[in-house]
């Protein structure tokens, strides 16, 4: 299935960038909810950038405490999240406090011990936004434990597919955007995708990775474009290439996540 003009044409566009870029360079990003997953946050740069950009903003528990500890006194008021939520055992007493007592932050304690604090966040945003289907980008999504990467992963996965009538808001069909320090990671559906890929926020480096089982792929805009090319973990896998254009299409026959370095 090599790509053809017509292929190129017809692709679904995608343009998950936008939310990296300063407000005012991004005119096309869609609102957009984030969650602050339990992990360091040391780009402050990108944390504005985040923050200003988004409609809604959660701190998953311990996610709460890597918000306060990113910032001091002076900024914290700014980055004042709408609403914590999660089983709460990795909140600190004075860091709750200060959110819940000083700012008025409403905290939700869901106990419920099959769901991770990121699925909590899900349902909690879908219970307080019911008419909504807010886009989310998780910070903090990658890097760190990797059962928790792997998981991550899986969250994906859940709301790509089409959901059923009964499903909870943590499980309907949502638009989810990993992001850490390091990197932007998210799925790409089978077909060609066309994916805004602007360098100077991103790159160069990025991956392909088939996700699925074994997949197809066929791409353009990259170093090392690849044509028919079989990808399946155990035989060959599409890592450390990079783009060489504001865009790159995609053409597979299977789910993939892609992977994109945050450029310095």
């Amino acid at each position: 299935m090599p790509l053809t003009e017509e292929d190129i044409a017809s692709a679904t566009y995608i343009d998950r960038a936008s939310i990296l870029l300063p407000p005012g360079e991004n005119g096309d990003v869609k609102p957009f909810a984030v969650i602050v997953l339990n992990q360091p946050i040391t780009d402050l740069d990108m944390l504005d950038r985040i923050w200003s950009n988004a409609a809604v903003k959660i701190c998953a528990d311990g996610g709460t405490n890597r918000l306060y500890a990113a910032l001091d006194e002076s900024t914290r008021p700014k980055y004042k999240p709408d609403f914590i939520t999660g089983d709460l055992d990795s909140l600190k007493p004075d860091i709750r406090a200060y959110y819940e007592g000083e700012l008025g932050v409403p905290v939700y304690h869901s106990p419920d011990q099959d769901s991770t604090d990121f699925g909590k966040c899900l349902l909690k945003l879908g219970d307080l936004y019911p008419g909504e289907r807010f886009p989310v980008v998780a910070l903090g999504g990658t890097g760190g434990r990797v059962d928790q990467e792997f998981h991550s992963i899986h969250t994906l996965f859940v709301h790509e597919r089409v959901a059923k009538a009964d499903d909870t808001a943590d499980k309907k069909q949502r638009e989810i955007t990993l992001l850490s320090d390091d990197s932007l990671t998210f799925l790409v559906g089978p077909g060609t995708q066309k994916i805004a890929t602007p360098r100077s926020v991103l790159g160069p480096t990025c991956g392909i990775i088939p996700v699925s089982g074994p997949t197809v792929i066929s791409t353009a805009g990259f170093t090392w474009d690849i044509e028919d090319w079989p990808t399946s973990f155990g035989t060959q896998v599409s890592t450390s290439n990079a783009m060489e254009a504001d865009e790159v299409v995609i053409k597979s026959d299977q789910t993939v996540l892609f992977t994109l370095e945050i450029r310095r």
